[in-house]
């Protein structure tokens, strides 16, 4: 009898063992994935085009095989979730409408745009958004089947710890940091860890800074205190060495939003916290507004980017007023082209009687008339709303009230889907998948859990 109870204690000990290795490993793996999430400029670009900037596209077969398996292994799709239904409902709006635009074009005699076949266009378009899908569903896969939240926590204070030895190598080589590691060798004097330029770096901060906050309630108080003040010296170091207006910008719309929802002064939590906000505030405009006004007015004078972003924006809503259900994902090239002198002119009347400027550097913007070649609007928000119209501010509605919801269950999980949201505005979204990785960890782990599957066997140990 004690001899079966050995053996049984040694099995058990092995299996414990066996759970124990898988973990690790799967911890790992969750580390690499949370690091090509961040990789944004890969020189796979250059040889298959803007799908390639990131490395989640040499995933794709991975997504897919495991899709596969569980489909076989359960009979039905597992892991669902609002977020995953809102986007594969969008998926299949745009593949309907890039369709049957796309016909219009074929009717008219219409093939391609420059060098790019319509068709082609829109499948490789299409691609993004499958993908992104796939993403999603992969890391709520990862996310639940780690067991524990002090492993998830690990995982991500190993990846914020990467990043802020690449921002140190960076600061001290530049500008010639990293260069191998980028698309091109160009020299850059700005912080950008593995993306194209300093403008998309922001949301990478924010999104791994607060789930990495979120998950510090599970550690011991000393620990959590330590943490939290790791985070804050990432963060602030971040801060002072950025050169992005946009995130400055963006930044100053979150306080505000954060001060308008901790009005409430019954609450000693939200009055410590609407202090915090309002000092913020003031060291914004104390340190930063001066310099960003400055910058602002040096880019209206001397270079295109705020002609390109608000020009590409006023195309897509023209597009949109004479096409309310969006023209899809590969027509929209030629609707791009034709509302763009409209566009010119609306911008040009608008800087005279706002600036006095009477001559506006369209040079950048023109240089998108008959060519395909990183046509788009410079806005991933009102890009997808040039591809779906009215649809998508359906989607973007839905899916935002959702994440809203489950998000008001922690301060600093809120501040940065705010920060997000408003980011929306400004970034692209096909290749910035730490947008999505912030949406699934919502999804997955905050508020009413959506998902076939309850987490209540996770163990914070």
């Amino acid at each position: 009898m004690n001899s079966g109870l050995q053996t049984n204690l040694t099995a058990t000990e092995k299996l414990a063992k066996l759970q124990s290795k898988g973990q690790f490993f799967l911890a790992v793996y969750l580390v690499i994935l949370l690091m090509l999430t961040v990789y944004q400029d890969f020189p796979l670009v250059n040889k298959i085009g803007e799908i390639g900037r990131t490395p989640i596209i040499v995933l794709l077969p991975l997504f897919v095989f495991c899709e596969i398996t569980m489909l076989a292994k359960h009979k039905r799709v597992m892991y669902g979730s609002k977020l995953q239904t809102y986007l594969f409902a969008f998926i299949l709006y745009l593949s309907f409408v890039s369709i049957a635009y796309i016909l219009v074009q074929f009717l008219q005699g219409s093939y391609s745009y420059g060098s790019e076949n319509l068709l082609g266009k829109a499948v490789k378009v299409l691609i993004y958004f499958g993908l992104i899908l796939l993403y999603i569903r992969h890391m709520q896969l990862v996310f639940s089947k780690i067991k524990s939240f002090k492993m998830l926590y690990g995982c991500f204070l190993a990846a914020v710890t990467l990043l802020a030895v690449i921002m140190i190598l960076e600061l001290m080589s530049m500008p010639n940091a990293f260069t191998y590691l980028h698309s091109g060798s160009h020299p850059y004097w700005r912080v950008r860890l593995l993306t194209s330029e300093s403008s998309t770096t922001g949301s990478i901060i924010v999104v791994y800074s607060a789930i990495l906050i979120y998950l510090t309630q599970y550690l011991s108080a000393f620990a959590k205190q330590l943490s939290i003040g790791y985070i804050s010296i990432f963060f602030l170091f971040y801060l002072f060495n950025t050169g992005s207006k946009g995130f400055l910008i963006i930044s100053m719309l979150t306080l505000v939003v954060t001060m308008i929802k901790f009005m409430d002064f019954r609450k000693k939590r939200n009055f410590v916290l609407l202090i915090a906000v309002v000092l913020a505030m003031y060291m914004f405009i104390v340190y930063f507004s001066g310099g960003l006004i400055k910058s602002f007015n040096n880019d209206i004078q001397n270079y295109t980017s705020s002609y390109t972003r608000m020009g590409t924006i006023i195309i897509a809503l023209l597009t949109i007023f004479h096409h309310p259900f969006g023209v899809g994902t590969g027509a929209y090239l030629v609707y791009f082209n034709q509302y763009m002198d409209d566009s010119i002119s609306m911008m040009t009347h608008f800087y005279y009687n706002a600036f006095g400027v009477s001559e506006i550097n369209t040079g950048e913007l023109m240089q998108y008339s008959g060519s395909a070649k990183n046509l788009g609007v410079k806005s991933g928000f009102f890009q997808w709303v040039m591809f779906g119209g009215i649809f998508s501010f359906v989607f973007f509605y839905m899916m935002a009230k959702n994440l809203i919801i489950k998000a008001k269950s922690n301060s600093i999980i809120f501040l940065a889907l705010m920060f997000i949201l408003f980011s929306l505005l400004l970034v692209t979204l096909e290749i910035k998948y730490e947008v999505w990785l912030l949406f699934a960890f919502i999804s997955l782990f905050l508020g009413n859990n959506d998902f076939n599957q309850s987490n209540t066997s996770r163990v914070a140990k």
